[in-house]
């Protein structure tokens, strides 16, 4: 891909991430500027996510219409569902454009990655979208403190009226590019090639259901005590919002050494093997977080540890998943999403109720190692034994 094409699709994926992490601390302004309760405001989140279960149907949709169309698709969903929140001064009008929003994900971002995969060799794939990946951690740290001048300026609409027009400048510059008129170089390349041109096994030897399964469990895994360690930080430290405020920079930059790590590792060191390497350590981090809690710079650089290998394997997964059927990316990439999605919302649900339960880490660990070794027995199911040789 062209640089320019690269500037593109990563604007674009960092104003699509600005768009669902926003309201995360910047929930309870928005819920005020609606004039409804706090509950009712995670009522949108809420809505926002289920949508992402679609993220399958637009897959099929996308092998059909092709890989571009998906990613139009997807940042007009993210322009009609900014503009409508922005405009929003009722909870039903807001419901609407959460939705929207709520659906451009699911579409854009299956879709992105897999026209990025069919034109770079799986050799150089983790590095590639490890890069693409980067805007998850550039949307926190670029735009949470951008929204935070604009809340406090002009009010808590003004964030989504600068994300609508990004996303129309992102639909104009993607149907510029001169890749979406070329066929994709890797259209017709064989489902049944097992080693890569550095001589490494790819992904196609493992059974893919499997491997969604890894993603939903791990992202289970740690949704179960990122959805809590805001509220264990307030209970065993006393810590007050503007600390937990400027602890969130430093999740943002843990998330962005994982995301570097892959470009600069997985490629030479193996997809399968990271992300084994990967579900392991970030298990013992999980352990270890129980152990930290007699110093705040012990919580939190157990916190810094543990995102920062999170994101280190979920970011792994991808190029693996890229290959599990190589004439079929967009459909197991939107299988992918949904599977991160149903594992996401599920620890959403669980973790609350558990710490409610019990107001300590040690629950909340149990259960986390627990969804965390399923996945690490699933992954060693998955392949063949070339793949666990090599990759």
């Amino acid at each position: 891909m062209s640089k320019w094409t690269w500037f593109v699709v990563l604007f674009s994926r960092v104003t699509l991430n600005l768009a669902v992490r926003v309201t995360y601390p910047f929930l309870p302004a928005i819920a005020r500027g609606l004039g409804i309760s706090f509950e009712q405001a995670g009522l949108l989140v809420a809505a926002r996510h289920f949508v992402g279960l679609t993220g399958a149907l637009w897959g099929l949709l996308a092998e059909r219409k092709g890989y571009a169309w998906g990613m139009v698709i997807g940042l007009s969903a993210l322009f009609l569902g900014s503009l409508t929140v922005s405009l929003s001064r009722t909870f039903s009008l807001a419901l609407v454009g959460f939705l929207l929003i709520g659906l451009s994900k699911p579409v854009y971002d299956p879709n992105v990655q897999a026209f990025a995969s069919g034109r770079i060799p799986y050799s150089k794939r983790a590095q590639a979208l490890g890069i693409l990946e980067s805007s998850w951690a550039g949307s926190w740290l670029i735009g949470i403190p951008l929204s935070g001048l604009l809340i406090a300026h002009f009010g808590w609409h003004s964030p989504f009226v600068l994300i609508s027009g990004a996303a129309f400048i992102a639909i104009i510059c993607t149907k510029s590019l001169q890749e979406v008129n070329q066929s994709n170089p890797n259209a017709k390349e064989p489902s049944n090639h097992v080693v890569s041109n550095t001589g490494e096994a790819v992904a196609v030897g493992a059974k893919p259901y499997l491997i969604l399964g890894v993603s939903l469990l791990m992202v289970f895994a740690n949704e179960n005590m990122v959805i809590v360690y805001g509220a264990w930080l307030e209970k065993q430290f006393n810590l007050q919002v503007q600390t937990l405020g400027l602890y969130s920079i430093l999740v943002g930059l843990a998330e962005l050494g994982g995301e570097f790590t892959v470009v600069f590792l997985v490629d030479r060191f193996g997809k399968r093997r990271a992300i084994f390497t990967g579900l392991i350590l970030t298990g013992l981090s999980y352990l270890a977080l129980p152990f930290c809690q007699s110093s705040l710079i012990l919580a939190f650089l157990g916190l810094v540890a543990m995102f920062y290998l999170f994101e280190f394997t979920i970011v792994s997964i991808f190029p693996y998943v890229s290959e599990l059927v190589p004439a079929e990316r967009g459909k197991w990439f939107a299988f992918n999403f949904s599977a991160l999605v149903v594992g996401r919302m599920a620890g959403a649900l669980l973790g609350p109720w558990l710490w409610q339960r019990s107001a300590d880490l040690y629950t909340q660990v149990i259960f986390t190692l627990l969804a965390q070794a399923l996945a690490v027995i699933l992954l060693l199911l998955s392949g063949n034994r070339a793949a666990e040789a090599l990759n």
